[in-house]
């Protein structure tokens, strides 16, 4: 389990002297006991009877950090002109400051902290905000049979479900809408149309600024003719940000149907992300398939297994 420092990285040690002492050898003693790499820990200040250690990350193991007292002090009593006094112990602010717990009492909090964060984690994956996508359906040219579709559909399979709106044709205010939902709590986020070969689809664009690593298959591939399609096909996409995902679909309500109930059988599946991209990229590729002709023609395919 990871904690976030919140800007609280500094930990000290009073009733300690140092007498000729290597700073690297004190700062590398410290970072040992805390089982991180040596450069992450630094010794900031030194002053009679205390030693400051800065440490250069934010983010540290839960249980490489609770109850670690007596390790630092004892690591930090083998290094020469080292010399701690009786009352030699460790103190900080905010998370480090469990450094100085009883390892009985470390162990109590660092279950306790686990049992919550899976609640939590449970609970934010239950959380689900859908949104439209295009400026046809912003303008009110197209009625958004979508969104009212999926919110039932995952509601009726367990999901808080909301919608969040209508999206631009913009890769970066589509992005900073997604990072606001996932700042926002929501486990699930999935938006439909804006993953075409047009140059105004950018759904899928904005989810890989978010997760570079993001699943987007192709679902068809055209020979971009610079007109109308200006990419090489359709995609959908599933990343990950956190223990949020993040998921986009076609626009066309038929596609959405087949995609949803794909989506549902993955998720009850427990299928990670790149199955359940590739679950999704399946069915929608199937039925293009069956409309088109199992050989596509001279300006589609139907692309196999992809990232």
């Amino acid at each position: 389990m990871e904690w976030d420092l919140l800007e609280k990285t500094t930990f000290w040690v009073q009733d300690v002297d140092l007498r000729g002492a290597d700073l690297g050898q004190v700062a590398a003693a410290a970072a040992e006991a805390l089982h991180l790499k040596v450069h992450e820990v630094m010794v900031v200040d030194v002053r009679p009877g205390l030693v400051a250690f800065d440490i250069l990350r934010r983010r540290v193991q839960a249980e490489a950090v609770a109850g670690k007292e007596k390790e630092i002090l004892k690591r930090l009593k083998e290094v020469p002109g080292v010399i701690l006094g009786p009352e030699a112990g460790v103190h900080s602010e905010g998370v480090l400051g469990l450094i100085a717990l009883e390892p009985g009492e470390a162990r109590e909090i660092l279950s306790a902290s686990a049992r919550l964060a899976s609640e939590i984690s449970q609970a934010v994956a239950r959380r689900a905000l859908i949104f439209a996508s295009g400026s046809e359906v912003l303008a009110g040219k197209i009625r958004d049979t979508n969104s009212p579709y999926l919110i039932e559909a995952l509601t009726g399979a367990g999901f808080q479900a909301e919608f969040g709106g209508i999206l631009e044709d913009d890769v970066i205010a589509v992005a900073n809408r997604l990072e606001g939902a996932l700042e926002r709590g929501y486990g699930l986020i999935v938006t439909t149309g804006g993953v075409g070969a047009e140059d105004k689809d950018c759904n899928i664009e904005a989810i890989l600024r978010l997760d570079p690593q993001a699943h987007t298959p192709w679902i068809l591939k055209f020979t971009p003719d610079n007109n109308r399609h200006h990419k090489e096909g359709v995609r959908i996409a599933v990343g990950r940000v956190g223990v949020a995902r993040l998921v986009a679909l076609p626009g066309p309500h038929e596609e959405v149907r087949l995609a949803c109930q794909a989506l549902l059988e993955g998720l009850a599946f427990g299928l990670d992300d790149a199955g359940l991209a590739e679950r999704i990229a399946g069915v929608l590729r199937q039925h293009w398939q069956e409309r088109m002709g199992k050989g596509g023609s001279e300006h589609h395919e139907f692309p196999g297994h992809s990232r």
